[in-house]
């Protein structure tokens, strides 16, 4: 008897405790991270409780269409929400409220997965656009010396040839007589010091995106040993000075997606963005 009164006592205190735990609201809004518009009649949840716009009791579903959610009497503490549409990266964000702050008001943002990976400019209210990476056939591997850039490539003049169709000797012999054909590497981008641009990542990754720029630099090819990719004629090179590389601020957005700000020194400027310490790409800059 005794022992289920215990029982019986326990479960009213457990009870009152939950009944005075602390609640709120939390609210918000799904955004393109592109154009900065609302996506409309996503679907909103959060993670491992009862809270989602996909519950047939959901009371504010036509707020949807404007991208729009809230989620009333939400106990304080951790959670993880997230936002998805059908064709659409997945958003997620961390929060947290507490008995000081119940409330909050959320953005989300998720993005088209017709998008993909590169380097893309932020503001652009039509839609997405990419800031094409033309350096990168010129690029080069790396490790200590962090980036390399071939100065000319040689262009292969047998490319436009008809499969099948003979060398014409004599031609030949005089052509390879005269200068190589060459390509040079392309002028660099012409930005604005304030950068503000979003990456989006070839793959789902854990680990942090590092981005950093360093002025661009020639040097010669025999002092970056390191660097696997040169030709082994080519005594010169486009490299990056180490000692002077300014971080850059990356926060994360989105799956696979990330938004770079900050400021870049006037010059010639080479970005790297990597991960656990390898670059996944470079792209060459004029700062005004």
């Amino acid at each position: 008897m005794k022992k289920q009164l215990f029982i019986g006592a326990a479960a009213l205190v457990a009870m009152a405790m939950t009944g005075c735990q602390k609640t709120g609201t939390i609210e918000g809004v799904v955004l393109d991270p592109f154009t900065g518009k609302a996506i409309e009649m996503p679907t909103v949840w959060m993670d491992s409780t009862i809270f989602g716009t996909q519950n047939p009791k959901y009371p504010y579903k036509t707020d949807l269409q404007q991208g729009k959610f809230k989620f009333e009497k939400v106990p304080v503490g951790n959670y993880l929400i997230k936002a998805r549409r059908s064709k659409y990266i997945l958003g997620q964000q961390n929060i947290a409220t507490d008995e000081k702050n119940p409330n909050l008001s959320v953005t989300l943002y998720e993005y088209s997965d017709q998008i993909k990976p590169g380097l893309y400019k932020s503001g652009t209210t039509e839609g997405p656009e990419k800031i094409d990476n033309q350096w990168v056939v010129y690029s080069t591997s790396c490790s200590e010396s962090v980036a390399g850039y071939r100065l000319t490539m040689p262009i292969n003049t047998d490319a436009g040839k008809v499969p099948g169709q003979k060398t014409d000797k004599k031609k030949k012999k005089k052509a390879d007589k005269g200068a190589a054909k060459v390509s040079n590497l392309p002028a660099p981008l012409a930005v604005d010091a304030s950068i503000n641009v979003f990456y989006v990542n070839a793959s789902s990754v854990t680990s942090p995106l590092v981005a950093t720029t360093y002025p661009a630099v020639e040097g010669k090819v025999a002092d970056h040993s390191d660097c696997q990719g040169f030709g082994a004629d080519e005594k010169t090179g486009l490299f990056v000075n180490k000692d002077k590389g300014t971080a850059l601020n990356v926060e994360y957005k989105a799956e696979n997606l990330f938004q770079i700000t900050g400021n870049l020194p006037a010059g010639k400027q080479i970005l790297q963005l990597s991960q656990d310490g390898k670059t996944l790409q470079t792209y060459y800059f004029q700062v005004k």
